[in-house]
């Protein structure tokens, strides 16, 4: 999760055209074909080569390796609540975006689940997956592990809000060792707000515990800002507040930045300060690109992305799936958060 602001403004990209075109590729090695790679407006990104396959593999206990393919169909069955991200012909046209605090926060001011012109630095679109290479290091030790991210298609009302659940898993050794439900929704005028998060630890594909389980609304939490409408340079806001237990602020470094990962090169990426200490960088049409540390000694974390997909209907089926399997499980082992939220469902 992150935010952003912006002294360079790039154009606005509504999210629904970024998703129509899906770039094809071949690995060199043996005789498995890729068919990904999320394009972006021209204007805004500049290609890089060798992408690799962007999906991990889990563990027994967790979601399969989804397929991969050009289709940008999310292949619900009918019923359910809403999540179109097209607009239809009566829609009325979209407020204007502005800036929100977490004060501002209103019910009022959400419509559906996944919104027709997604915020252009974190994109909520059903069925995207992105993948990231990661290291940790600790001292002369440095540990590899991939973090897999999906936009589900499955909702969840919180504080009287229709959220989406995006599945956040990191995968170690070729198993899923955590594995994360985040809820987020975008309000009116652009802002992308995180509403409550739930993670599970895993060992060798056994459940172990869960951790950071908060929803807004519930035991005095709130709602934050996990991406601003307009980011601007030296903006300040809160993306969670959580009492007790923390409060996680943000501040917008540079927009307009030229950054580049393996996935691609970004003219103008968005980075944003995490609570002083992490760099988070974002690319327009695609989200988070890469986190590098923002201090020195200690542990040191860094990711990169490598690949963007989007899946077919039975991969965003089996995502959804490992969604909603977690929401349930999140209802007993973090009973003093989940148990008298909604349950979660997929949308339609």
């Amino acid at each position: 999760m992150s935010s952003a602001r912006s002294a360079v403004h790039p154009p606005a990209q509504p999210g629904s055209a970024l998703l129509r075109k899906v770039s094809a590729m071949v690995r060199s090695r043996g005789t498995v074909v890729l068919i990904a790679g999320l394009l972006v407006s021209a204007a805004a990104l500049t290609g890089c080569d060798g992408r690799p396959e962007a999906t991990g593999q889990a563990s027994s206990s967790t979601v399969p390796a989804p397929t991969v393919t050009t289709s940008t169909s999310d292949g619900g069955p009918s019923g359910g609540p809403s999540i179109s991200s097209q607009a239809t012909p009566t829609s009325p046209p979209a407020p204007p975006r502005a800036n929100a605090q977490p004060k501002d926060f209103d019910a009022r001011n959400f419509g559906t689940a996944l919104p027709a012109e997604p915020n252009q630095y974190f994109p909520l679109v059903a069925g995207t997956q992105t993948l990231r290479d990661g290291t940790i290091t600790r001292g002369s030790r440095k540990l590899h592990h991939r973090r897999r991210v999906t936009v589900t298609d499955v909702v969840k009302e919180v504080d009287g809000v229709l959220t989406v659940a995006v599945l956040d898993q990191d995968i170690d050794a070729g198993q899923v060792s955590e594995a994360a439900l985040d809820y987020y929704a975008q309000d009116r005028t652009g802002n992308v707000w995180y509403l409550g998060s739930y993670t599970e630890i895993y060992e060798g594909g056994e459940f172990v515990n869960a951790a950071d389980a908060w929803l807004a609304g519930e035991n005095e939490a709130t709602a934050g800002i996990a991406m601003l409408a307009d980011p601007q340079e030296g903006l300040r806001y809160v993306e969670a507040r959580i009492p007790g237990r923390e409060t996680i602020r943000a501040e917008v470094a540079e927009v307009g930045k030229r950054k580049c990962v393996p996935f691609q090169c970004f003219p103008q990426a968005l980075s944003v300060l995490e609570d002083g200490t992490e760099l988070k960088y974002y690319g327009p049409g695609v989200g988070d690109i890469a986190t590098e540390p923002e201090y020195s000694g200690g542990e040191q974390e860094k990711e990169e992305l490598i690949n963007v997909i989007q899946l077919t209907p039975d991969g965003l089926r089996e995502a959804s799936k490992e969604a909603l399997r977690l929401d349930r499980h999140a209802r007993t082992a973090a009973e003093h958060v989940f148990a008298r939220s909604a349950p979660a469902e997929r949308a339609r």
